[in-house]
């Protein structure tokens, strides 16, 4: 491996954390943290951001736990740190709890030293893309990615009576690039002034990447959103004053659309359609022509 990452080693018994340490510089790992309880576990964690988290339960806070907090983002740890169970329960029902709050890799305890680093190697040398949406967070539960398969689902190997029956904008991965791209939007909200057009060029490219995506991903409401944005962004013309009410409601509404706050059709189509008319009355009523993009 090109780096050797920090890797913190939570559990309760000293002398399973021994072990685990031994078998890890074995393999040529030497930058080691361990924690005996959960507030070792949350100090190492706050102040030395370790890349890797093998775990086990401890009396006051269960794995589970722990992951679906530095999922949620806490303390700013890093949301993306990989995180590895140690459990001697891995029942159905723990590993589909596992799974849904962003498990990287579980080990079943008792372990071999191959089982121990083949989960490690999973985690550093083919990371999953990780995935960022409503419902999940976490790595990318599929476990084949092929980057170069254009099919309608995640594994060219699925049958195809497991084709997701939601929209292709809804996988969870095109949902993730989407997301990214109207977070930078949200945050060139609050910094647009008036007669700031740099910023504002920079929205108006944002919407743009949005609209390509969402033409390819099939979400007809969210790209007539983009691109009524962006006619009215193209429509202002050089020196004219934006409408700054208008530029914070398109963004706020592309925000929910994205972010889940209106999932049913009917309610997403509406909002778009008010945000459209509004910008038609403001373009009629004197808004100006070519671009200032």
């Amino acid at each position: 491996m090109a780096t050797s990452p920090r890797i913190l080693v939570a559990d309760p018994g000293r002398h399973s954390r021994a072990i685990i340490c031994d078998i890890l510089r074995g393999s040529g790992f030497r930058d080691l943290l361990q924690a005996a309880s959960a507030d070792d576990l949350r100090g190492l964690v706050d102040q030395h951001r370790p890349g890797v988290i093998f775990m086990s339960a401890f009396p006051d806070l269960s794995g589970l736990a722990f992951t679906k907090q530095i999922r949620a983002g806490y303390n700013f740890v890093p949301r993306e740190t990989s995180i590895i169970l140690l459990t001697n329960a891995p029942t159905r029902t723990f590993l589909e709890a596992a799974r849904a709050v962003g498990v990287d890799e579980i080990v079943a305890v008792p372990f071999t030293t191959q089982a121990l680093m083949a989960r490690l190697r999973s985690v550093l040398d083919r990371p999953r893309p990780f995935v960022d949406c409503p419902a999940y967070v976490g790595p990318c539960r599929r476990r084949v990615m092929l980057q170069d398969y254009k099919g309608p689902l995640r594994r060219a190997a699925d049958p195809a009576k497991a084709a997701p029956s939601g929209p292709l904008w809804s996988m969870e991965g095109n949902r993730s690039a989407v997301r990214l791209c109207v977070q930078k939007m949200s945050e060139y909200r609050d910094q647009l002034r008036p007669a700031q057009y740099s910023k504002l060029r920079e929205v108006y490219q944002s919407v743009m990447t949005l609209e390509t995506r969402d033409d390819q991903d099939g979400d007809a409401t969210l790209g007539e959103a983009a691109r009524s944005f962006g006619r009215y962004i193209s429509g202002l013309g050089s020196g004219k004053t934006p409408d700054m009410a208008l530029l914070h409601d398109h963004i706020d509404a592309i925000h929910a659309l994205v972010f889940g706050e209106f999932a049913i059709h009917h309610e997403r189509a509406t909002l778009v359609a008010n945000l459209e008319e509004r910008i038609q009355g403001l373009l009629l009523g004197g808004g100006g022509s070519g671009c200032a993009a």
